[in-house]
């Protein structure tokens, strides 16, 4: 009797181990854009690290790559309880990853892309989706040329 029921639990556990892994891994939700800007490399860099500053991503540059600028999550408030808003009370978070290279002498390639995550409640968790106009890419884009003098 006791060698079925240990045998039925295993069972059970195995049938849920191979569905878990026959699923299928979803698919990154990134808003990008890509783009060539009349500047120089570095004033394309510098520009895009204020602009990100200013709209609460701590920046930093990636390990790997000098030319790959990235970010944590975006603050949402200054003080104490922004960290609960990124972890468990709040429903969307971003993150912004960015590549800048040089083009030619006097252009850069900027290519900006957005993580945006988002749940419904406070028990759910996070899920990658399209992130709202005014968290998208473009925008991030626009504020860059802004700070370059392009617009």
């Amino acid at each position: 009797m006791a060698t079925n029921v240990i045998r039925t639990i295993v069972l059970f556990y195995t049938a849920l181990l191979i569905v878990g892994c026959t699923s299928e891994r979803s698919t990154r939700l990134v808003d990008s854009t890509d783009t060539i800007l009349g500047a120089p490399l570095d004033q394309v860099k510098t520009a895009l690290v204020y602009v990100l500053s200013i709209d609460g991503y701590p920046v930093r540059d990636s390990a790997d790559d000098d030319r790959v600028v990235m970010t944590g999550y975006r603050r949402e408030t200054e003080g104490l309880w922004d960290w609960l808003l990124r972890t468990r009370f709040g429903v969307g978070r971003s993150r912004v990853e960015a590549t800048v290279s040089p083009d030619s002498q006097d252009t850069t390639r900027l290519t900006i892309s957005v993580i945006y995550e988002a749940k419904d409640h406070l028990w759910s968790t996070w899920e990658e989706t399209t992130p709202p106009p005014h968290r998208s890419a473009t925008l991030h884009l626009r504020s860059v040329k802004k700070a370059l003098g392009l617009l």
